[in-house]
């Protein structure tokens, strides 16, 4: 483990950054850009560490974006999830793939980059540590602050894992909406042998249930898949089976394309609930394409060029900060397999932290031909 990607890599690595925590990896990342000529900002909300750092003063601005923070590594891993481990090819520690692996090729581009160019644009750096609780205090404040102090960028790439195949072959542009559904059951608590006397609300809950699963909501759009619907969690909270609890409860989660809003998704699930079901919704970000059909194209032709793959171009996969960061300019996410994300022994290929890199390179050695228009 000898490349620099890999140093960076381990550093990140040992950084016990279960999400919402990470002022010690920013802090870091701090220091290394400040070593290498960046402005570096601090900017901590409600206890939550961001970083927004800055090379060069030129208007044109290139922007790299993640997070520090990972999901915490539960139980069955067979290496120490916060020491970088080495093993037939592949690196593992939690967040070697979402996101500190992608984040450390990034870095060490950059490095390269600003030691041997001297750009006509700057370079910039924004990194949060809440991203895996879609927090309010992380990316959502920076951008505010980035509002108000009238900070020009012209395109960010978030260095996110999204990927369907291997790193770099996806261009991430857009996201669904999502949708979280409470459903609250009520009925009769009885004895389960008077079930059919009483009636058992639970049952009539599951059939409800699986039909509004069972019926399908749209066929897509062109940039969107399919709006779906998944259980998230069912909860009777009984403890004995002899008993039919008077209240169920269950979480949905609605993944939705531009052919619905907000309003109209949670007026159709409304209009279907059984007279002893109530609702209540929390909305996270509607569905949206968050760059111009320019930066896309600048992007994959330099990726094709490069890796010699023409990536796909997307929507697919879950949330991520580009929520808020479409809000002030292009973005898009670019990085390793979204399969290696959150999982057990989660780790990332020796071959793909180089591939990024050299992505994350060339759109670094590019970025002074691209030029902006309004479409």
């Amino acid at each position: 483990m000898q490349d620099f990607s890999t140093k960076i890599l381990a550093e990140l690595v040992s950084f016990e950054t279960v999400t919402p925590n990470g002022s010690d990896a920013i802090a870091y990342c701090a220091r290394l850009l400040d070593s290498w000529g960046f402005s570096c900002e601090m900017l901590e909300f409600e206890g939550v560490s961001n970083l927004y750092a800055k090379f060069g003063d030129a208007k044109k601005n290139i922007c790299f974006a993640g997070h520090v923070d990972v999901v915490p590594p539960l139980v069955g891993w067979t290496t120490d999830p916060f020491v970088l481990t080495e093993r037939n090819g592949y690196l593992y520690g939690r967040g070697t793939n979402d996101m500190k692996g992608p984040l450390s090729a990034c870095l060490a581009a950059i490095y390269e980059f600003s030691k041997a160019d001297h750009p006509n644009f700057s370079i910039s750096v924004l990194l949060t540590s809440d991203e895996e609780i879609m927090g309010n205090n992380g990316t959502k404040r920076v951008v505010e602050h980035l509002k108000n102090t009238k900070e020009n960028i012209t395109g960010c790439v978030i260095c996110e894992s999204c990927s369907p195949g291997n790193s770099g072959e996806y261009i991430k542009i857009g996201c669904r909406g999502s949708l979280n559904v409470n459903l609250t059951s009520n009925g009769s608590q009885c004895h389960v042998a008077n079930g059919p006397i009483f009636g058992n609300h639970i049952t009539n809950f599951l059939e409800f249930l699986c039909g509004l699963l069972n019926v399908p909501l749209d066929q897509g759009s062109d940039n969107f898949d399919r709006t779906n619907i998944e259980i998230t969690s069912i909860d009777v909270d009984n403890e004995v089976r002899n008993i039919i609890p008077s209240v169920a409860l269950a979480k949905l989660n609605v993944r939705f394309n531009d052919c619905w809003t907000f309003d109209r998704l949670e007026h159709h699930i409304m209009q279907s609930l059984p007279s002893n079901v109530t609702t209540s919704f929390e909305r996270f970000g509607a569905p949206f394409v968050g760059a111009k059909k320019q930066f896309i194209s600048f992007l994959s032709d330099i990726i094709t060029t490069e890796i010699g793959i023409c990536p796909q171009v997307g929507t697919s996969g879950g949330n991520s900060d580009a929520v808020f960061i479409k809000e002030i300019t292009d973005v898009v996410e670019i990085g390793t397999p979204i399969s290696g994300a959150h999982i057990t022994n989660e780790c990332i290929s020796l071959s793909d932290l180089a591939t990024l890199r050299s992505i994350y390179l060339v759109i670094l050695r590019e970025f002074g031909r691209y030029r902006e228009t309004g479409s």
